[in-house]
């Protein structure tokens, strides 16, 4: 009874902007993490492709980071904005009631604990063992492998009634075990990101009668902040996230439970 009461009070505070602004007769995409870098980018192009877009960010509405977000709806009115923080149950669940009858072709699962540069990333990632705060794994854990699991779960009912039945979650290739990344330590985020892809091998098995379909999908190096417009090697977000959105238009029972590389078409190893 406490949950029920705590749900509908968590209600009570969302945005009256719902399904009205969506089309029924459009594929919906649901996309956390929208506000910045590949999660923007995936807003700007599924919008522009005339999906209905339910973007989240953790930020508030009137916060001055989700300009670029706001810019998008302007645009395309099929574009909702709502509030979720991948760490709050609550909060997720308020907003899969509230869209309780909106049917979701596909979530993609992009938020990530991840530092505004490119350049602090780097720090991060090069700090020296004997440095690293092990209590911070717990925020590394609860936003990159345990966010993905709450949202999924939260919204599968949306996932199975749609007709794509899609979840597509963005991995990095510092979890991998057979294929490690050179140099770089960042023990919190990898093993977070290990962690996601083990969940989500899971969760492949455990929806794989329902007919819904489980990817994850990882770059290689896109210039998805600030500072990595002009930096060497890095693709721009743009065609990088045209290849993902195609990647996740190809997901297939062959592929779900895989690791899909968006930048070279490849299946990576765990």
């Amino acid at each position: 009874m406490f949950r029920r009461i705590l749900l509908l009070s968590l209600l009570a505070f969302l945005p009256l902007t719902a399904t009205a602004a969506l089309d029924p007769g459009a594929p919906t995409v649901l996309i956390t993490g929208a506000n910045r870098g590949i999660g923007l980018e995936l807003a700007r192009q599924y919008a522009a492709l005339g999906w209905n877009v339910i973007a989240t960010t953790r930020r508030p509405p009137d916060d001055p980071g989700l300009a670029e977000l706001r810019a998008i709806q302007e645009k395309h009115p099929r574009l909702v904005i709502e509030r979720i923080d991948v760490t709050k149950t609550e909060m997720i669940r308020a907003v899969a009631e509230k869209y309780r009858d909106q049917p979701i072709d596909v979530l993609i699962n992009n938020a990530a604990a991840v530092e505004d540069t490119f350049a602090a990333d780097m720090e991060e990632a090069n700090t020296p063992f004997d440095r690293i705060d092990f209590d911070d794994a717990r925020t590394d854990f609860d936003v990159n492998t345990l966010g993905p699991m709450r949202m999924a779960q939260a919204f599968l009912p949306h996932i199975e009634r749609s007709k794509q039945k899609k979840i597509a979650n963005i991995t990095s290739l510092a979890g991998s075990f057979g294929q490690p990344l050179p140099g770089a330590i960042a023990m919190n985020y990898s093993a977070s990101k290990a962690a996601l892809n083990k969940y989500s091998v899971l969760l492949s098995i455990a929806l794989k009668e329902r007919g819904i379909l489980v990817g994850l999908f990882q770059p290689v190096f896109v210039a998805s902040k600030k500072d990595m417009k002009n930096m060497q090697n890095a693709s721009p977000v743009d065609v990088e996230v045209a290849k993902l959105i195609k990647h996740i238009e190809q997901m297939s029972p062959e592929t779900s439970g895989k690791i899909v590389n968006f930048q070279t078409g490849r299946i990576d190893p765990f």
